[in-house]
């Protein structure tokens, strides 16, 4: 897979990961390669509490990878992704200091 497929791919499944997490407390996503090139999808709660509780789901992971073979990306690809998890909370906080 070219890298504009991969981005494409992983730009597909931003907005099914965030409408399955809604429920969560998911507000947003986005990507951005790793320094290898595999993506790392970034997810944004509202809260602190919101984030502790989503990053404790054994689902989780198995989940992006899940969209992500959906939206047509290689299984090595999928199986090299990661989800990193944020909150609006921390991030205010973060600016605050």
């Amino acid at each position: 897979m070219d890298h504009g497929a991969m981005r494409r791919a992983a730009d597909a499944a931003i907005v099914p990961l965030v409408a399955s997490l809604a429920p969560w407390g998911v507000v947003e996503a986005h990507w951005l390669p790793d320094r290898n090139g595999e993506p790392v999808l970034w997810v944004r709660v509202g809260t602190e509490l919101q984030r502790v509780t989503l990053e404790a789901q054994s689902w989780l992971l198995p989940q992006l990878h899940v969209i992500l073979a959906r939206m047509g990306m290689p299984s090595e690809k999928v199986m090299g992704s990661r989800l990193e998890v944020t909150s609006v909370e921390a991030e205010t906080r973060l600016f605050e200091e």
